[in-house]
């Protein structure tokens, strides 16, 4: 995303709870939008500080498969899911 642009999200789970961590990097500056822990659902939307990467990183802690549904719209060019 670049400086300024805008994006709004929804995200759900279905089978558990997880972490979740909405963050920016890039250079050489990061920014931790919001952070949770045990949810099932969030919802929101940011500004873009600074060009760069900016999304989320979810973590099941749970001995169950937890899927996450992510809804988004907004100023970006593309979508990647890492692993």
């Amino acid at each position: 995303m670049g400086e300024g642009d805008n994006a709004e999200y929804e995200w759900s789970t279905d089978g558990g709870r997880i972490n979740y961590d909405l963050h920016a990097h890039g250079g050489g500056k990061s920014v931790d939008y919001v952070k949770g822990r045990g949810e099932t659902s969030g919802e929101g939307s940011f500004e873009a500080p600074f060009a760069g990467d900016h999304g989320w990183f979810w973590r099941n802690r749970d001995k169950v498969d937890v899927t996450v549904t992510l809804k988004t719209r907004g100023d970006y060019s593309e979508l990647k899911q890492g692993k």
